[in-house]
């Protein structure tokens, strides 16, 4: 924490300044949670209290990835390279997080020696199940890594998605007995905790490629600035030069033409026209100045072609690459922008969350392509299903949410039921050909609107969650819903 304050306080960094405020609130809650902790030693204390102080500790971590999130925005965007790294470093931070999280949701049952409850099997493969996506998203860049980092995902391929995810795996299956795992908090950490470690060296490795090929940018950037001062200090002696030879080779010329001209006007039948001789200079100096054209043209193409990059960068930042919807970290900006709208005068917020009934069996049956053929199709029908100004994202996997206005909440129920009515009507083609449906389970959480747009989107987001738990638990395939306040 002293490190990241440190590097906070920078002043090179003009972005950094503005997240200290959330540096020291996470370091107060770090010192509280720890306290906590230490105030259990010499007292009587239940094995809950124990798991409950941990648990604040772990839930410090997201609010440490919001920081590197804000932080990764600095970072040369031109660059395809560089980007390609830190996506590789953040999709392997996230794995840490989840793999580090799950032997949280193991340490209740493993304290008090119980088998796991069914909530907490659901929660491990959940996670369980984070991790594979994250896995599948490393998957397609391994081929373009360097050897070093190829030797750092195979290791990472052994150790922890081969005998870690098994031995989660083994601990989830003998969770269901009486006894619980069989083992003890301490003894997953000695086991688990080393094939977790390659994670860790596969994201380091990943930034500090990163910071190399920043670093090697920035170099050819000087090198560049320094080279086009020259040309600049170059084109100006030469325009110096062009100037003296525009007046030479044709103001002169011009001038005397100009007396020539006023002298037959005046009757002087002797006046001569300058007896030297002229060349291609003037023919010459317009064709340099085309070049200059031609140069400034060119400079400003490269510019808008820039922008444009820049604007497709902050596209995919923000869109969900199989979908084309928009992505959590997307979605919190535009519920901002639509809880805001005064011109809209419906007056409640209605929250839906979606999501594709036993869609790991669709993938383990037809293939992971045809579960995306599925997302895709599922995405599809919620855009049609709503207004243009209402916010559509995929939350990640096969989570889908929608944000609307509606003049009351069964609005929202009687859009949501169409739309669930609407999966029953459509086949989806798998890659060998068969054809099959998927239904959803939908929550709806409605509010009424604040005056002010002062709106708890994360409230609507929890109870929405609930909701669709809920519809999950009564059979899926339905809708459950509810109005907050």
């Amino acid at each position: 924490m002293e490190t990241l304050g440190a590097a906070l306080r920078d002043p090179a960094c003009e972005s950094c300044a503005a997240l200290l405020p959330e540096w020291g609130r996470i370091k107060r809650d770090l010192a509280s949670a720890r306290g906590n902790l230490d105030a259990l030693h010499g007292t009587h204390f239940t094995d809950g209290d124990v798991i409950d102080g941990f648990g604040h500790l772990v839930g410090l971590i997201l609010n440490l990835s919001t920081i590197a999130e804000a932080s990764a925005t600095g970072v040369i965007r031109e660059n395809a390279d560089v980007q390609n790294y830190l996506l590789l470093a953040r999709l392997a931070g996230l794995m840490r997080e989840q793999a580090g999280l799950i032997s949280q949701q193991f340490a209740p049952s493993l304290v008090s020696r119980r088998a796991l409850t069914p909530q907490e099997i659901q929660s491990v493969s959940a996670t369980l199940g984070k991790i594979e996506q994250l896995r599948q998203l490393l998957q397609p860049n391994v081929a373009l890594l360097t050897k070093e980092l190829q030797a750092d995902y195979a290791d990472m391929d052994q150790r922890f998605f081969g005998q870690g995810v098994a031995m989660l795996r083994t601990l989830r299956a003998n969770g269901e007995r009486p006894g619980g795992p069989g083992i003890t908090l301490m003894q997953l950490g000695e086991q688990y905790g080393p094939l977790v470690l390659p994670i860790n060296r596969f994201r380091d490795d990943a930034l500090a490629l990163a910071s190399r090929t920043i670093d090697d940018s920035l170099r050819w950037h000087l090198i560049y600035l320094i080279a086009s001062g020259l040309l600049a200090i170059l084109l100006t002696g030469l325009l110096v030069v062009m100037i003296r030879r525009f007046r030479t080779r044709v103001i002169v010329p011009f001038s005397e033409a100009q007396r020539f001209i006023l002298d037959i006007a005046h009757g002087d039948v002797s006046a001569q026209l300058p007896a030297k001789h002229y060349g291609s200079e003037v023919a010459k100096l317009f064709a340099a100045l085309d070049v200059l054209k031609n140069n400034d043209l060119q400079r400003r193409e490269l510019e808008r072609e820039r922008r444009r990059l820049i604007s497709e960068l902050k596209t995919m930042a923000e869109t969900d690459p199989l979908t084309g919807l928009l992505n959590r970290r997307a979605f919190e900006s535009r519920a901002h922008v639509l809880l805001s709208d005064k011109r809209n005068t419906d007056a409640f917020v209605s929250l839906m969350m979606l999501d594709i009934d036993f869609f790991k069996r669709v993938n383990d049956t037809y293939g992971h392509e045809s579960g995306d053929k599925a997302l895709v199709r599922l995405a599809s029908f919620c855009r049609e299903a709503v207004r243009s100004e209402d916010v559509v994202a995929r939350f990640g996997g096969e989570e889908f949410v929608i944000l609307l206005r509606v003049r009351e909440p069964a609005q929202a129920q009687v859009i949501a039921e169409n739309l669930r009515l609407r999966l029953h009507q459509e086949t989806v083609t798998s890659t060998d050909g068969t054809a099959f449906r998927f239904t959803v389970s939908i929550g709806i959480a409605s509010k009424a609107c604040a005056g002010d747009g002062a709106l708890d989107v994360q409230e609507l987001l929890r109870r929405a969650d609930a909701l669709l738990y809920r519809a999950k638990q009564n059979g899926r395939d339905r809708i459950e819903a509810s109005t907050l306040g």
